[in-house]
């Protein structure tokens, strides 16, 4: 498993009805993985229904992509209170955050909620900060805390389209020549609209929508009436249109907008997203999520995080469990080569024994030719001398065929060797724990030629999870004798089925 872990992007659409999750393979330059969930929300309070279904739900979009949990992530929730304003440029940060949140709650949505505040300069005096329940964001910290997921950021869906369509290119002619563009983003319950030049945001308009859905063409005239207020006398070269509604035609909108500029086109739900299940899906993803990925590789474009200060950093936590991980791989590799050394004198102990058994069996034979009674007893201590030399020869040779077979990612617990007759094999317990069970399955047919007679098949493998979410196997290795009588006597019945051959799951 690779130590740099690709980041995911966790969106939760702005119509408050699927949690996506995408993640972004920049060596590659495509999007590794894209998909979503259907997941519960509060519609009219914008808010968590559920606390356990948003947690099972983000759970599931994990596992059924194969990510493990302590891959880093960066949270995008829908944005739906931004607001410009003017204040001194000399107050201080905790300044600042006095009088943006006092500013918040004027209005209705944060009379009875407290706001948490994010804001970026736009000049020397003004300010464009977004509001959200701070409660809200409370619950979210804490999923992913409970769920271990390092957590990179919590963002807003209208700075994470901006990123979207720089990383797609949509608007890179409005890049590369520093021109005007315009971002016109609605739902089915807000409207937002920016002006740009290039990645510099110059002018935003952030406002609820009524909800009429017996009306939907009243909506539509609220949005143009807002769209042409906002517009006026602004000249720009392309308008980026994003509709994240449900119910409200693109078609319908564009078709009463009167402007010189491009229009670009993007339609984000359940017919034009791959990730939602479209299988002739426009795009893979949204937007907000492949924005997100990118959260803080565009230092120069608007990002707003929205943790709360004092929160435990996972993410922090992740690096230096990662750099702790590194050192403990560089030991075992130096323990290994030290084993290797070991073994190789082991090796040459052996081999003496085996000069030595070999001039016992040569005095034995010579014994053998002129036998004697009076000499029985002498004969008989010999060839038990002779039996216990092959034994010990047999085992410490098993020991050296397991040293050169175990691999890195297998760890050895257990060794455990019983010497019986000379006519019997040696009875071998091996109990450890393996990132997959390939690995151990390769060390049986070395180990078989070795112990001959022995037999060794793999018993009592299991999954299991280490605290920080790492998965792997226990495993045992044993005579088949001891195998098949622990299984029958687990189940009652005959040895099952060998166990899976890979890990399975994040």
């Amino acid at each position: 498993m690779s130590l740099k872990k690709l980041p995911v992007a966790i969106n939760v659409f702005p119509s408050l009805d699927y949690v996506e999750l995408v993640q972004f393979d920049e060596k590659t330059g495509e999007i590794e993985k894209a998909s979503a969930l259907p997941c519960s929300f509060d519609t009219a309070a914008r808010q968590m229904s559920d606390r356990d279904q948003m947690m099972q739900t983000i759970r599931d979009l994990f596992s059924m992509n194969r990510i493990p949990y302590t891959t880093p992530a960066v949270l995008v929730l829908p944005s739906f209170f931004t607001r410009e304003i003017e204040l001194p440029a000399e107050f201080s940060k905790d300044e600042l955050r006095f009088a943006l949140v006092s500013e918040a709650e004027r209005f209705y949505i944060f009379k009875k909620s407290e706001p948490q505040i994010g804001w970026i300069n736009l000049d020397e005096a003004r300010l464009l900060y977004s509001a959200f329940p701070k409660a809200e964001i409370e619950k979210y910290m804490k999923v992913f805390q409970e769920l271990r997921i390092p957590l990179l950021g919590i963002e807003l869906s209208y700075f994470s389209i901006l990123r979207g369509l720089v990383v797609t290119g949509a608007v890179s002619q409005e890049l590369e020549h520093n021109q005007p563009w315009c971002l016109l983003v609605i739902s089915d319950y807000s409207f937002f609209a920016s002006i740009q030049q290039g990645t510099k945001i110059l002018k935003t308009a952030d406002a609820p929508l009524s909800i009429n859905e017996e009306d939907d063409l009243a909506t539509i005239h609220e949005i143009i009436q807002d769209f042409e207020a906002f517009t006026d006398n602004q000249f720009f070269d392309r308008l980026v249109f994003v509709n994240n509604a449900n119910r409200l035609k693109s078609e319908d909108l564009l078709c009463r907008i009167v402007m010189p500029a491009t229009v670009t086109q993007i339609d984000q739900n359940a017919l034009t997203l791959r990730s939602r299940g479209a299988l002739d899906g426009a795009f893979p993803c949204t937007l907000e999520g492949l924005g997100g990925i990118f959260y803080k590789q565009y230092p120069n474009m608007p990002a707003i995080n929205f943790q709360l200060e004092g929160g435990t950093d996972l993410a922090g936590v992740l690096r230096y469990r990662q750099e702790a991980l590194v050192w403990l791989i560089g030991s075992n590799v130096l323990v290994f080569v030290l084993s290797l050394a070991i073994w190789g004198v082991m090796a040459l102990l052996l081999w003496q024994k085996d000069m030595e058994r070999a001039s016992v069996s040569e005095q034995l034979a010579k014994l053998g030719a002129g036998f004697d009674p009076v000499k029985m007893d002498d004969i008989q201590r010999r060839k038990f001398i002779k039996s216990v030399i092959d034994r010990n020869v047999q085992a410490n040779n098993f020991l050296v065929r397991l040293g050169t077979t175990v691999q890195q990612n297998v760890w050895l617990e257990k060794i455990q060797l019983s010497v019986g007759a000379s006519e019997k094999p040696l009875a071998i317990s091996l109990e450890g724990k393996a990132i997959a069970l390939d690995t151990v399955n390769t060390m049986l047919a070395p180990l078989n030629q070795i112990a001959t007679g022995a037999n060794l098949q793999v018993s009592n493998a299991a999954p299991a999870t280490s605290e920080d979410g790492q998965s792997y196997f226990t495993w045992a290795i044993q005579n088949q004798d001891v195998t098949q009588t622990s299984d029958a006597g687990a189940s009652g019945m005959p040895a099952a089925a060998s166990p899976p051959a890979s890990m399975g799951g994040p």
